[in-house]
């Protein structure tokens, strides 16, 4: 069933069971709205997860981006998820750089009613700000919503919010693009057993090679944030593809 036409190409798909959703071409802000109303229209009209196959997707852009989470989000709030049947690497790599994929069932056969995935409740935001000192406060209130809106506090979330300080300070000291409307996204997506946080911005990024060592680091103004951000944090990684990305892993 055609639902669509180039820049973008919707097609739908279904073994009678689970609908699958076939996307092609190019998914902008300009045209997601068209998407979103159809896994709309597909959550209301199904009670399981929803597939969707996006192999043919040749880009997405971050607002776009920005709303298919939201969509994913509130599957997320009927118990269910969007399932990444497939993805082009242009799709894949923007999932990865912000770290999205806690949102979405991945598993190459969906369980469907079963899916042990969809049975825990996510809550996410993302969300993008202006490169200034000032934004740092309501990205960290915006995280510590998140996380307080699934049970997650105290302590625990007081680490959280310390290494994603120190990663917001880099973003705005060093993530600069050379724009006047230079900024950062920040993506923080949470379940009662985790939370994970991206923060991404434009700037020319650094090599790891060049990191002091923490010894060296304790007698600098500077370096020690990457040190602090792995203490606290599971994990701690970096992607340096179009901008440079941290993404940082906490469990309960």
């Amino acid at each position: 069933m055609g639902l669509g036409a180039a820049p973008l190409s919707l097609s739908l798909e279904s073994d009678g069971s689970q609908p699958s959703l076939i996307v092609s071409g190019h998914v902008d802000e300009t045209n997601i709205d068209r998407l979103v109303t159809v896994l709309d229209h597909l959550g209301e009209e199904h009670d399981r997860c929803v597939s969707l196959d996006m192999a043919d997707v040749a880009s997405i852009d971050a607002a776009a981006l920005g709303y298919l989470a939201e969509s994913a989000s509130s599957f997320s709030e009927r118990r269910r998820r969007l399932h990444i049947k497939d993805a082009s690497p242009a799709v894949q790599q923007f999932l990865d750089r912000h770290l999205l994929m806690d949102l979405f069932c991945c598993e190459p056969e969906c369980a469907g009613h079963a899916c042990e995935i969809a049975s825990r409740v996510c809550r996410m935001d993302v969300f993008t700000l202006p490169t200034e000192p000032i934004y740092c406060r309501e990205a960290r209130n915006r995280i510590s919503r998140v996380a307080e809106s699934v049970g997650l506090g105290g302590h625990w979330l007081c680490d959280v919010l310390v290494a994603v300080g120190e990663a917001l300070t880099n973003a705005v000291r060093h993530g600069r693009s050379g724009t006047e409307d230079s900024s950062f996204t920040v993506s923080c997506i949470a379940n009662s057993e985790r939370i994970s946080v991206s923060v991404s911005d434009n700037g020319p990024g650094f090599r790891l090679e060049d990191i002091p060592s923490f010894e060296e680091s304790l007698f600098r103004e500077h370096g020690r944030g990457i040190y602090c951000m792995q203490a606290l944090m599971d994990e701690v990684s970096f992607s340096f593809e179009g901008g440079t990305s941290v993404r940082l892993v906490k469990r309960v």
